[in-house]
């Protein structure tokens, strides 16, 4: 399994595979225009978020993430788009953000400790908090026999610790594929989590739209929304 260092030119392909375009629809869907506001994307990986916050017409978008190669290639892209090498609480110190996102980021904690750590972090960079992770309650047979049609397989690959269940996922596209080690964090795990960052309300945004039906059911992925 590769590190985001090494997969960094490749990583976008998750996002234009049929699942993460089914994720893109109702992100954006839930998030809706974002003129006047300003956008923090913690873990903004190679920007493709950010760059769709600053399309939805944010005023200020800032992408923070912690590998280098993540971000070379986030400013390779010609925009407005402000990016920093770092954590949440890194891009806080600019004040405070009208919405926080964090785009697949909680599902490589690998401790409640770092979990809880990252979730504060959220907090104090803003009170809205847009948060995407590995879906608690994947179809891992569904996923790990059928996903490649979506563009992702994920196939547990040991035991569940403390709320978090480990497992690889594949990406595949046209031109090949790559996996990486992730993991999935029981909702309730991360509800608590939210509630002692200091988010009063936690919503968990149900999948809808134009895909196939099995992957409307069992979405690899999970949306939930904070506020404080």
């Amino acid at each position: 399994m590769e590190t985001y260092a090494t997969l960094a030119g490749r990583y976008d392909q998750w996002n234009l595979s049929v699942a993460g375009r089914f994720q893109q629809d109702v992100v954006l869907a839930e998030v809706g225009g974002l003129a006047g506001r300003t956008v923090l994307d913690v873990g903004c990986g190679t920007g493709f978020y950010s760059r769709l916050w600053a399309a939805q017409g944010a005023d200020r978008v800032v992408g923070v993430d912690l590998s280098e190669e993540m971000i070379a290639i986030a400013e390779s892209v010609p925009g407005e788009i402000e990016y920093l090498i770092g954590d949440a609480t890194l891009g806080a110190q600019d004040g405070r953000f009208d919405l926080v996102t964090a785009m697949w980021l909680v599902n490589h904690a690998l401790t409640r400790a770092e979990l809880e750590a990252m979730l504060k972090g959220f907090a104090v960079a803003g009170d809205d908090l847009l948060l995407v992770t590995a879906n608690a309650d994947s179809d891992w047979d569904l996923l790990g026999s059928h996903g490649g049609r979506y563009g992702v397989l994920q196939e547990p690959n040991g035991p569940a610790v403390d709320g978090r269940q480990p497992y690889k996922a594949t990406i595949s596209y046209a031109g090949g594929s790559f996996s990486f080690q992730s993991g999935s964090w029981a909702t309730d795990v991360l509800v608590e989590g939210l509630h002692a960052a200091g988010y009063k309300s936690v919503r968990r945004v149900v999948p809808g739209g134009d895909a196939p039906t099995e992957l409307v059911d069992a979405p690899p992925f999970m949306i939930l929304r904070a506020s404080a």
